[in-house]
């Protein structure tokens, strides 16, 4: 006789078939199952963690802004620059 050394209730796939709903709700209620096929481990059931909302973005224009206050001595793009100075 082995000993399983995890808290995880063992369901067949008979039982997974036949009973959705039992193991449906053993799993709302927070329990760990392991799916097993003979004496073969076929997977791990486990109850899904919450959803927490997203975090919302930076403001990364507030920061690009705060970074580079303004452009030194210019007042108009240096393409306008350029197009000048080739006439």
């Amino acid at each position: 006789m082995s000993v399983i050394l995890s808290d995880m209730q063992t369901i067949t796939t008979r039982e997974l078939q036949r009973d959705t709903r039992t193991v449906r709700e053993r799993l709302l209620a927070g329990e760990k199952l392991q799916w097993v096929l003979g004496k073969k481990v076929v997977g791990h059931l486990l109850p899904a963690a919450e959803m927490k909302p997203p975090q919302p973005w930076p403001d990364l224009m507030h920061r690009l802004r705060g970074t580079y206050r303004r452009p030194v001595g210019r007042k108009q793009p240096a393409s306008d620059l350029i197009y000048e100075d080739r006439g």
